[in-house]
């Protein structure tokens, strides 16, 4: 009878029978039975094996993103609203239901792109949401090495899951991959007044001026809707949340909400809001805007006519129906 563990594979350590596994598999491109076959173990061990050289970084997988903006629809997104670069990530399948599985793919392709584009010693602005959490988490920090990290607004519970993902088992590694420097503040303070105050304090004037004058930024697009991250954190209720669309609001970056031709809309909130304007950001070399779903395609389009992004990161579907959106609106102004 064949064991999981054979009189050959019996003689190396775990460490050493990973390798073995990865090289003779990435390297050498043996089958995964002829790697079973050569390690005297069943293939589904390999394919255990191999899963885990992955997942602890012994073996990265990477696109080249030169490809990758080469899909039709990234030149089409560029060409029509002037980006300096797009990914589109295929969908392997019709939108799923579930909005944080394609956050989860969305903040995939945001990952590749930031691993490539990344150099060590840069500095990166990281604004708060489900989806920039998504990317820093999936983000090879220990390949791209040290890396300035700054909040681009208050909240350290919105940003605790981005900040936390950061230090994950390849950062863990790799000491002093990462470093993160938080607006010591809430995103949005209780009244104005303590907002002005707040932003009055040195240490975060020190934070916010650190944080406008990154030379990256990743940024998600929220949407007024009930099951906003914004609407999560306690910041809005869905009654707010109706009242903005009432006003014509779209979508928000950092908190400050726009409408869909990209104008920052007057509110009271923005009032009680800490970290750097949407209009900050244009001063940013490059900001790096990651946002999916058909149901935010209104939004990502005035954050596009805002001119808030340089790069989009989004999936097929949404990219379709953000240019069917400006064609349709390109009509209707002529």
């Amino acid at each position: 009878m064949k064991t999981d563990r054979g009189d050959d594979a019996g003689r190396w350590s775990s460490e050493e029978l990973l390798l073995r596994a990865a090289w003779y598999y990435y390297k050498d491109e043996l089958t995964q039975d002829e790697i079973a076959r050569r390690l005297s173990m069943s293939r589904a061990s390999v394919g255990r094996l191999l899963d885990r050289a992955r997942k602890v970084g012994l073996v990265s997988i990477s696109l080249n993103t030169e490809y990758l903006d080469a899909f039709e629809l990234s030149g089409e997104l560029r060409k029509t609203f002037g980006l300096s670069e797009a990914l589109v990530v295929p969908d392997h399948e019709t939108e799923p239901a579930d909005h944080h599985a394609l956050n989860a793919r969305v903040g995939l392709g945001g990952a590749q792109f930031m691993s490539t584009h990344l150099r060590p010693g840069a500095s990166l602005g990281v604004g708060w949401g489900e989806t920039v959490s998504r990317v820093i988490a999936a983000t090879n920090f220990g390949a791209v090495g040290p890396v300035n990290m700054v909040t681009l607004t208050g909240g350290v519970e919105g940003y605790l899951p981005t900040i936390l993902s950061s230090k994950g088992e390849m950062a863990s590694e790799s000491a002093g991959v990462t470093s993160a420097t938080v607006i010591p503040s809430p995103i949005m303070a209780s009244t104005p007044e303590l907002a002005a105050a707040l932003r009055a304090e040195p240490t975060i004037q020190q934070v916010l001026k650190q944080a406008a004058e990154v030379e990256h930024a990743v940024v998600g697009v929220g949407t007024p809707t009930a099951d906003a991250t914004i609407v999560h954190l306690g910041y809005l209720n869905p009654d707010d949340a109706r009242e903005l669309r009432e006003r014509a609001v779209v979508g928000d970056i950092l908190g400050q909400f726009f409408d869909a031709r990209g104008h920052v809309v007057e509110l009271p909130i923005h009032d009680r809001r800490i970290g750097i304007d949407v209009a900050d950001l244009r001063n940013i070399p490059k900001v790096v805007g990651v946002a999916g779903g058909t149901h935010k395609a209104e939004a990502i389009l005035g954050a596009l006519h805002g001119g808030f992004l340089d790069v989009l990161i989004t999936n097929e579907l949404a990219a379709v129906r953000l240019l069917e959106l400006e064609r349709g609106g390109a009509r209707g102004r002529r």
